[in-house]
């Protein structure tokens, strides 16, 4: 059998799975064996309420390769592009200043999106070069599109149900591992109680009486009142929240680590906007919300289904309001159900 070539194995890794930090790592990797460099890093970009921020996601040479982007949030080591004028001016032009002496190399999505840069040390890239690499950064844009395609939502945009089972999965990994440090004596205890220690929420919106809408004023004129409520929602949470679309009207959120205050008002921030919005021919819109802290001990299941009682529990009572699912157990409104997810039937 004929032998695999270096270049098509890390292909075939970019081309591999769902996993995008390892996509990224393999796109990095390609682009240092096959061009034959020292060292490259992919940088990536985010647009956040404080501009542009960039940073270093992936970092390999030829005896380490490093991912520094846990694909959850931005990094704390991200820069304003406005601190750094010689990328700003490359992301402005996608034309590198040449007085800077770095290869560096846009990646720009098919919706004219930056994604971010690679970044090659060593001597300029001669014309064969910058085809090669011109290549497997294509092959990348690709893979990237085909991902955003099947893990978001066509309507609004938003990351679909899929992609929030996947960052669960990172963020619980994420708890257990800081957990094990802890006890492990690798980190100092913060000297607070559990229920005080900052960490992800995981809250259900959904529109009231949106069935109203749709029958009253048609479907076409829903789907505008699900995109306003969807771009509503990425102007009022941070960048590092995670927004979802189940379908229907119901979106969820993965707030970034923070104590219950915050995360409390994080969701009344929200709900007050959508509250306070006149939304055309509809007139008034409300939504209901129901949040729970997620804690590693959890099954993915648990967490949302007790963030969907309190949901519903906000519905039942009243409506538009913001409900903590622990609130609603400590005041005897809710029953603490068995966690049978785990329990071996035979």
């Amino acid at each position: 059998m004929q032998k695999v070539t270096p270049l098509l194995d890390y292909i075939q890794r970019m081309t591999h799975g769902r996993d995008r930090p390892m996509i990224e790592l393999a796109l990095a990797q390609a682009l240092r064996t096959t061009l034959n460099v020292p060292r490259v890093q992919l940088h990536k970009c985010a647009q956040t309420g404080d501009g542009l921020l960039v940073w270093v996601a992936v970092d390999v040479t030829a005896s380490a390769s490093t991912s520094l982007d846990d694909g959850i949030a931005v990094p704390e080591h991200a820069v304003p592009v406005a601190q750094l004028p010689l990328i700003e001016t490359f992301i402005r032009t996608g034309v590198p200043d040449f007085a800077d002496e770095r290869n560096l190399l846009p990646i720009v999505l098919d919706n004219s999106q930056w994604f971010g840069f690679i970044e090659v040390d060593g001597d300029m890239l001669d014309l064969p070069q910058m085809m090669t690499a011109g290549q497997l950064v294509a092959v990348f844009r690709n893979m990237i599109a085909i991902l955003d395609y099947s893990e978001n939502d066509a309507l609004t945009g938003l990351p679909n149900r899929k992609t929030f089972d996947d960052y669960l999965i990172r963020i619980l990994t994420r708890i257990e591992l800081r957990d094990a440090r802890v006890q492990a004596g690798e980190r100092p205890a913060r000297r607070r109680s559990k229920a005080e220690e900052p960490t992800h929420w995981l809250g259900v919106i959904d529109i009231d009486h949106f069935k109203r809408v749709n029958d009253g004023f048609g479907h076409s004129i829903g789907d505008e009142v699900l995109l306003l409520v969807a771009n509503m929602m990425k102007q009022a949470f941070r960048t590092n929240d995670k927004l979802f679309r189940f379908g229907g009207e119901e979106f969820v959120v993965l707030l970034k680590p923070g104590d219950a205050d915050s995360a409390h008002a994080a969701f009344e921030r929200f709900r007050q906007c959508v509250e306070a919005r006149e939304f055309p021919l509809v007139g008034r819109v409300t939504v209901s919300i129901g949040y729970v802290r997620i804690q590693a001990t959890d099954q993915r299941t648990t967490i949302f289904d007790r963030a969907d009682e309190a949901l519903y529990w906000a519905k039942e009572h009243g409506r538009n309001q913001s409900v903590r699912y622990e609130d609603l157990i400590a005041r005897g409104e809710l029953q603490v159900k068995e966690d049978v997810s785990n329990i071996e039937f035979f």
